[in-house]
């Protein structure tokens, strides 16, 4: 017979069974190793973003030593010799200064745009003593910057200024933090993310959801993007959608955030860049949703202030009688002073007054809290980039979720900072496109913050955490099915709306003497189109690929296509500047030139036009091509254009890089490649 617990032979030696450890559920045993991983992989962060920041500094001190004024401002770092025409303010209190260039001229095109934080100095001003602001709006002929605080005294004396792109090291603060809160986590949801991203942790799921039962709001999502949203409501954690250009990825991120308010829930959404905040704002507030757009108005889009949390404040009902609370306060205070000056004032009035004044300073308070708490409330969808999402007033609401568009755009500190107020993630970007800008690197991208947070995800995750979109509405399948094979496993399709669509199918487009092909590669090599460097920017152009650029332009402007529907866009800042002074030069029409669009790859990435000319500028016998060595810059220049691509380069330069060899292959065998000798 088999001995028992109490049957053991040497009762001395007999153990009590163990207990059991009660548990929360989210709760678990880190052992050492998870600790060395979490400790190594933050203090390795910490390394990137501090050499980053010394980057940042060093690459703006340069520009103010080294460099000389004209070259900043040739660089679009600077605009010099500015007159001050006018001071206001904005609903939220900011002191807007009004500038021209004070020989009447218009601003240079490519410097200093909105949102830009920048330095306003005078002839001879200290640099300590040179107030920082951001640029709020500008037009061709004048530029608007917002200062918050007081002034200096030498501003009304100062007769010309200068404003300079200053660095906005602010923000490394709030990524530090943001490191810091992320390590230091325990048992959080916060925790539970980090683990999921260093692969400590798997990921849960709800109980599937049933496409097919599934109350959508957006009736014209087709299938995968349906799966999606589903996808998202069954992700307890975190869900990546990929999405390759012109899926419709803004459109499934829409569905989620609206179905959660449906729901009551809250959401807070954010992006890496202004620009990309602002569409996502635009695109709720035509569905009516109830969003708010945290974030200094100086770097908000004129087209949502409305949508603005300061505006908002400013528009309450209440904010009328706080203006005549203040009014009233200031008409005491004057009053009382003027008579205690006069010593005719009794003790009793001075009480009264006092009383009087403590009342009103009270009544705002009260309003403003009330005006605060109303709006707050009321924000069931807020929407701030990675860095503003760290402002205090975050804290006081409690989200459901975190929608995170543009992910690989931003780097992983900053990408952090939203996700600390999570209850769950949704992430939403391409890495198959532009990855972040950084300055400082290491060995390989494992040592720099160009590896952003989405791809560790997308490494880290199975199949159940993540999508990838596959329909595109864009392209036509000729400009589609490289980018397609190179970057996408040859997986996207063209929906049959796009998929055969021409220019001659738009109103007014007469197609005379326009070339149909939606693809074509037009060859420069031997023509002696030389690249040119740009002194003091390091950036390149090629004046003589410029004009047949603007060549092939003035075909498809006299076939009918309107400008508004043209861009001509290329990897260089230099190209970019001289494509635009020629077309401002060459064209007898004003207008047009508003209408047509001029701008680098790196701008334009999220764009789309029907017609996009790209001039690729590196001709040289060495075969030197800089980096449109990284492929990924050229999935964003050849997926913009809807229904023709124009690329215009020299084969024998960039055909030494195996992918440009791939492409004008595939230019030959869909009946796009022509040399300009023809």
């Amino acid at each position: 017979m088999a001995h028992t617990y109490r049957d053991h032979p040497d009762p001395k030696k007999r153990k009590a069974p163990p207990k059991k450890k009660l548990e929360k559920p989210e709760e678990r045993e880190i052992w050492v190793g998870d600790t060395a991983v979490i400790e190594r992989h933050f203090l390795h962060l910490n390394k990137l973003l501090r050499a980053e920041e010394r980057s940042e500094q060093d690459r703006f001190q340069r520009d103010f030593i080294d460099q000389k004024p004209e070259d900043r401002e040739r660089g679009g770092k600077a605009i010099y010799r500015l007159e001050l025409l006018d001071v206001h303010y904005n609903p939220s209190g900011q002191k807007l200064l009004t500038f021209a260039l004070k020989t009447k001229r218009p601003l240079p095109r490519y410097s200093l745009a909105v949102g830009d934080i920048v330095r306003l100095s005078g002839f001879q001003t200290p640099e300590a003593d040179c107030p920082v602001g951001a640029v709020y709006e500008r037009d061709r002929t004048r530029i608007t910057v917002a200062f918050s605080g007081k002034l200096p005294a030498w501003v009304d004396r100062e007769n010309s200024f200068q404003l300079s792109v200053a660095a906005n090291l602010s923000t490394y603060e709030r990524m530090r933090e943001a490191l810091r809160l992320v390590k230091e986590a325990d048992h959080s949801r916060i925790a539970v993310l980090r683990d999921i991203s260093l692969g400590l942790r798997t990921p849960k799921f709800d109980d599937p959801v049933s496409v097919t039962k599934f109350p959508f709001l957006d009736s014209t999502l087709n299938e995968i993007q349906q799966k999606a949203v589903c996808m998202a409501h069954e992700a307890k954690d975190v869900l990546l959608v990929h999405g390759p250009p012109g899926t419709g990825k803004t459109r499934v991120l829409i569905e989620i955030i609206r179905q959660a308010v449906a729901r009551s829930e809250t959401v807070l959404v954010s992006a890496p860049s202004n620009a990309a905040c602002d569409h996502l704002v635009e695109c709720l507030a035509a569905h009516k949703a109830p969003v708010t757009r945290l974030g200094q108005p100086a770097r908000v889009s004129e087209r949502i202030r409305e949508h603005t949390f300061s505006y908002k404040l400013a528009a309450h009902p209440f904010a009328k009688m706080i203006e005549e609370n203040e009014a009233r306060l200031e008409q005491i205070s004057r009053q009382k002073e003027r008579r205690q000056v006069r010593r005719v004032i009794e003790w009793e009035e001075r009480q009264e007054m006092r009383t009087e004044i403590e009342q009103i300073r009270k009544d705002i308070r009260d309003l403003r809290a009330q005006i605060f708490k109303q709006v707050w409330n009321s924000s069931d969808i807020v929407v701030a980039t990675h860095v503003g999402a760290a402002d205090p007033i975050i804290k006081a609401k409690s989200f459901d979720w975190v929608i995170i568009d543009e992910a690989t755009q931003g780097i992983e500190p900053s990408t952090w900072i939203p996700m600390l107020y999570a209850g769950k993630v949704i992430m939403a970007g391409d890495h198959r496109q532009l990855p972040p800008t950084v300055h400082s690197f290491f060995k390989g991208r494992e040592g720099s913050l160009a590896l952003t947070l989405f791809e560790r995800f997308y490494e880290k995750l199975g199949d159940d955490s993540k999508i990838r979109l596959e329909r595109q509405y864009r392209m036509h399948e000729n400009i589609m099915n490289f980018p397609s094979k190179k970057f996408y496993d040859g997986k996207l399709v063209a929906d049959e709306r796009v998929c055969c669509h021409q220019l001659t199918d738009l109103p007014f487009v007469n197609g005379k003497g326009l070339d149909l092909t939606p693809a074509i590669f037009l060859d420069t090599a031997g023509l002696g189109y030389e690249e040119e460097g740009e002194e003091g920017t390091g950036s390149w152009s090629n004046p003589q690929e410029a004009k047949r650029v603007v060549r092939e332009l003035d075909k498809i402007l006299k076939a009918g296509v309107r400008p508004a529907d043209i861009a001509i866009i290329s990897p260089y800042s230099a190209q970019v500047k001289l494509l635009t002074g020629m077309m401002m030069g060459d064209s007898q029409d004003p207008g047009e030139i508003r209408e047509l669009e001029i701008d680098s790859v790196d701008a334009f990435q999220g764009r789309e036009k029907e017609v996009v000319i790209v001039s690729l500028v590196r001709s040289n016998s060495e075969g030197e091509v800089g980096f449109l060595a990284d492929t990924r810059r050229m999935n964003v220049a050849i997926t913009r254009a809807k229904r023709k691509l124009i690329l215009v380069g020299d084969s024998a330069t960039l055909c030494r890089l195996p992918f440009y060899d791939d492409l004008l292959k595939y230019m030959e065998t869909v009946g796009g490649y022509q040399s300009a000798w023809e």
